[in-house]
């Protein structure tokens, strides 16, 4: 009933016509929800609409590790702070309609991705901003053009049905992580130091950010960490936050002290950066997985029974290798990918080191497809 007399209230108030899908041209996305891989699948929506309209003029309004992620990327016009609506609602009111008045946007048309099905931040797409609301949301009736979380798709795909409401197609693009030229020159100054030999860099990520049971055996890491620079010559870099960096040091400290732990040490797109001037990455499902995935650098990807790969593996990716157990429901107690071999994964990585051989050609390649001069947060 309330959401019913708010879409009232809001035709009575606003009296301007609505445009039309295919006419819209300034959007805004509303994008609160922060697992990192919540936002790494929501950039190919970006992509997919500057490709298929490259006039669309792209704002978003986010916090925290959203403005980190899309900081410098190359198919958004304006990135917007604002408190989180979901605790702060009528200060994010007042902060988005303030920026957006500021910089004199006014966007026909809201959006909010699979991720964002929140109420509140479906209230301050009504309250904060002009144009017609689309996407997925728990308040359905406070939209013009809701959309039903389809479960026979993949987090991407279901974020990419966005485009769709806008009147056109496009082809599906990857994630993509940017990073700026001082990002790239600090992740190059941190693997030179750890590795002054110059030798092919393996990226470990041997944590996650909690939730769920996804954690692997310490001695299986090690097996791996072994393998990798005792038998291959690969240089260890231990990524992950500054929270991290206790468990990483006891795995590393396990491993007789092999390689070097970078926790901490890097923002989101410093991260890519790293993974972007690594040659191989073993990695756990975490949100550094999708940073990975969304730089092209080949990966083997332990993943948990207990979740449908579907959602946020990156299926199909050719240089990605997935290692799981058959379909489980729920977590034994005490799980940690007990499925996963060490031995299956150190095949796995030789499998994919004979096939994407290291090579300065391939750092080079990824590094320039990564690289950008926007910055969206000097505004």
């Amino acid at each position: 009933m309330l959401a019913g007399t708010l879409r009232t209230a809001e035709g009575l108030l606003r009296r301007t016509k609505e445009t039309l899908p295919q006419n819209v041209s300034r959007v805004l996305l509303l994008e609160y929800r922060l697992p990192l891989g919540c936002l790494v699948h929501m950039t190919p929506v970006f992509e997919a609409m500057k490709r298929a309209r490259p006039e669309i003029e792209i704002s978003v309004a986010t916090r925290g590790l959203g403005l980190q992620v899309l900081r410098h990327s190359r198919f958004v016009d304006h990135l917007i702070e604002t408190p989180d609506p979901t605790t702060d609602l009528l200060s994010a009111v007042r902060r988005l309609r303030g920026e957006l008045r500021r910089r004199e946007l006014r966007p026909q048309c809201v959006l909010t991705g699979a991720s964002d099905q929140r109420t509140r931040i479906a209230l301050l797409g009504l309250l904060g901003a002009s144009g017609w609301r689309g996407g997925f949301t728990l308040a359905p009736k406070l939209y013009h053009r809701p959309l039903a979380y389809d479960s026979g798709l993949s987090l991407i795909g279901n974020n990419l049905r966005l485009v769709d409401l806008l009147g056109c197609k496009s082809d599906a693009p990857q994630a993509r992580v940017f990073f700026s030229v001082s990002d790239a020159a600090k992740a190059k100054a941190l693997l030179d130091q750890s590795n002054p030999e110059r030798r092919p860099v393996l990226a470990m990520v041997t944590q996650t950010s909690g939730g769920q049971s996804t954690g692997w055996h310490t001695e299986r890491f090690v097996e791996v960490i072994r393998h990798a620079a005792l038998q291959r010559g690969f240089s260890l870099a231990y990524v992950g936050t500054a929270a991290d960096a206790a468990a990483i040091d006891a795995i590393r400290e396990a491993a007789d002290g092999l390689g070097t732990s970078l926790a901490g040490k890097t923002s989101v797109s410093e991260l890519a950066a790293v993974l972007a001037l690594s040659d191989f990455v073993v990695t756990l499902d975490t949100g550094t997985m999708h940073v990975g995935r969304s730089v092209g650098v080949p990966m083997v990807v332990l993943g948990p029974s207990w979740q449908k790969p579907l959602e946020w593996m990156p299926l199909g990716v050719e240089n990605v290798r997935i290692l799981r157990g058959e379909d489980r429901v729920g977590v034994p107690e005490g799980y940690r990918l007990d499925e996963i071999s060490a031995e299956s994964v150190i095949a796995t990585l030789d499998e994919l080191m004979a096939i994407y051989p290291a090579s300065a050609e391939s750092r080079a390649k990824r590094l320039q497809a990564g690289l950008s001069d926007v910055e969206l947060l000097a505004l």
